[in-house]
C-alpha cells in the first residue's frame, strides 16, 4: 500500500495534475442572450463568441471579473436589421475606401451581423467564417487560441482572391465599455503633432485631456458625452484600457508594408475612437489595422489580448508595468 508519506505525495501529486488538466484551454457550447455561442477558456480568462452575429466576441475578461466588451441595450442584437454594434469584430477595410467600394459609409454591410460559420480549427479552440464581403468576396476567417497568462490570441484573415486586383486591410474593433484611462503607446519619430494623429471630427465637449506621461506614451481621459477619434503609429501595435485596478491589453504583431489612414506615406496602426453618447450608450472602441494588402494575396492579422492586475504601488510603477506589457 505504501507509507503514508507516499501516500500523501501521490495524493498531492493527483491534485495537481488534476489542476493542470482543469487549466487546459477548452472550448464548450453555451448561450448569450439566449443565443447559440461559445465559451472559451483557459481557467483564468475567458471569452464567448456568438457566430450568428459575425462570429464577434460579447465578453472577455478574468473568469468572474469585469467584462471589458461592451455589449449595447439587450434585445438591440434580435432587431432587423439588428441595430448591434458591440462586442469585437473585423471588417474589410480601410474604412475611408469604403466610399468607393461600398454602398453607405456607415452601417457596415452585412458580414457585421450575419451568422457565419464554425469551422474545423487548424489549430486552437475555434474558428469561424463570415460571410463574402460585398464587391470583393472576401470572407474574414478568425481563429481564436489561447497563448501564454490568459493571452487570447485572434488571426483575423483573408484567403487570397484569385485575380484580385483589389486592396485592402483588416480592421479590428473592439468596442469596450468605458474606463477610467487608456493608454497610447507613440512612435519615437512621428510625422504627426504630438505623435499622434486626429481625425477632426470632434463633438462637444470637444477633444479629452491628452496627457504625454512620455515621449512615447499618450494617456487619454475622455469626457462623458464627447466624440473624438485618434490614431497612432507605434512600431509595436497596442493599446490599453484601465480599470478597477486592472489593465486591458491589446496587441497586435507588426507588418511589414504601408498603413493605411492618417497623413500619406505614415499611416496608422492603432485607433480609438470614444462615442458620444453618455449612459449605456458610452463606450470605446479600440481598434487595430494591418497592413495594406492586394486581395490576390491574402491579407491576415494576429492580435492579442489579456487582463493584467496593477501593482498597488504609485502611479509611476503602474505606468512602467503597462508600458512594459504594451511592449511585450
Amino acid at each position: 500500500m505504501g507509507s503514508p508519506p507516499m501516500k500523501k505525495l501521490l495524493l498531492l501529486f493527483l491534485a495537481l495534475a488534476s489542476l493542470v488538466r482543469a487549466a487546459e484551454p477548452a472550448a464548450t457550447e453555451t448561450r448569450w442572450r439566449d443565443l447559440p455561442a461559445w465559451r472559451l477558456t483557459d481557467g483564468r480568462t475567458e471569452a464567448v463568441v456568438v457566430p450568428q452575429l459575425g462570429g464577434r466576441v460579447v465578453v472577455y475578461g478574468l473568469v468572474g471579473g469585469t467584462n471589458w466588451m461592451w455589449t449595447g441595450e439587450p434585445g438591440a442584437e434580435r432587431k432587423n436589421p439588428p441595430l448591434y454594434w458591440g462586442g469585437d469584430k473585423t471588417y474589410l477595410g480601410p474604412h475611408s475606401n469604403w466610399a468607393l467600394v461600398q454602398d453607405t459609409m456607415w452601417p457596415p454591410p452585412s458580414p457585421d451581423f450575419t451568422p457565419c460559420e464554425v469551422v474545423t480549427p487548424p489549430k486552437g479552440l475555434l474558428s469561424t467564417l463570415g460571410s463574402p464581403w460585398p464587391g470583393s468576396g472576401a470572407r474574414i476567417r478568425r481563429d481564436y487560441a489561447f497563448g501564454r497568462d490568459g493571452e487570447l490570441v485572434i488571426t483575423h484573415s483573408i484567403a487570397p482572391i484569385p485575380g484580385s486586383r483589389e486592396t485592402g486591410a483588416l480592421w479590428t474593433v473592439a468596442q469596450t465599455v468605458p474606463a477610467d484611462r487608456f493608454l497610447v503607446p507613440l512612435a519615437a519619430q512621428s510625422p504627426y503633432t504630438g505623435g499622434y494623429f486626429r481625425f477632426g471630427f470632434e463633438k462637444a465637449p470637444g477633444f479629452p485631456a491628452a496627457t504625454a506621461l512620455s515621449r512615447t506614451l499618450l494617456q487619454l481621459k475622455p469626457v462623458v458625452g464627447s466624440g473624438f477619434k485618434l490614431g497612432a503609429h507605434p512600431a509595436k501595435p497596442a493599446l490599453a484600457s484601465l480599470k478597477d485596478g486592472h489593465a486591458f491589453i491589446q496587441r497586435s504583431d507588426a507588418q511589414d508594408g504601408q498603413y493605411p489612414e492618417g497623413l500619406p506615406g505614415a499611416g496608422l496602426t492603432v485607433e480609438v475612437y470614444h462615442h458620444d453618447l453618455p449612459g449605456p450608450g458610452e463606450y470605446i472602441e479600440l481598434e487595430q489595422l494591418s497592413a495594406l494588402r492586394r486581395l490576390d494575396q491574402g491579407i491576415t492579422l494576429v492580435t492579442r489580448w489579456n487582463v493584467q492586475t496593477l501593482p498597488s504601488g504609485s502611479p509611476e510603477e503602474q505606468q512602467k508595468a503597462v508600458e512594459r506589457w504594451l511592449g511585450e
